[in-house]
């Protein structure tokens, strides 16, 4: 199970996505008198919480589960496949609350800076397509050998 590429990406992808959920996202410089606030998955940390943004952090928890049913269903590679498709579905829907919360939220709060943090669930995505590629060329030689016979 372990050997298989395509569960070396999701392993991955599950170190990304825990990763982005631990480290800050970006910062916000405040407009006037006040402290850089930094933007994490769960809260904002400065002077004081102003917003909590716990939506972003348990949206990316969706994914942990997710990522470790298709590593578990590695006998059912056409349900694998579509886990990871469900695990990229999830992380779009976090880049669009990520936006929305900018867009909304943080720009009133002063200049909102991305962190470099906010691109690994990009690199999750990666990650779960290369893994759904490996998939479906493992279930492609199978049935190709399964032909054969």
């Amino acid at each position: 199970m372990l050997q298989r590429k395509q569960t070396l990406f999701l392993l991955l992808a599950i170190i990304v996505s825990v990763i982005c959920s631990t480290l800050p996202l970006g910062t916000i410089e405040p407009q006037g008198m006040g402290t850089e606030m930094s933007i994490y998955s769960l809260f904002v940390k400065g002077d004081n919480i102003i917003y909590c943004s716990w939506p972003l952090f348990a949206i990316m928890l969706c994914t942990y589960p997710v990522a470790i049913m298709a590593i578990a269903m590695y006998k059912t590679r056409k349900k694998q496949a579509k886990m990871c498709m469900v695990a990229v579905i999830i992380i779009i829907i976090w880049y669009a609350y990520y936006a929305m919360a900018i867009l909304t939220t943080f720009s009133k709060m002063g200049t909102f800076h991305i962190n470099i943090t906010a691109l690994l669930p990009a690199l999750a995505i990666g990650c779960y397509l290369l893994a759904r590629k490996g998939i479906l060329d493992d279930e492609r030689l199978v049935r190709s050998a399964d032909r054969i016979r």
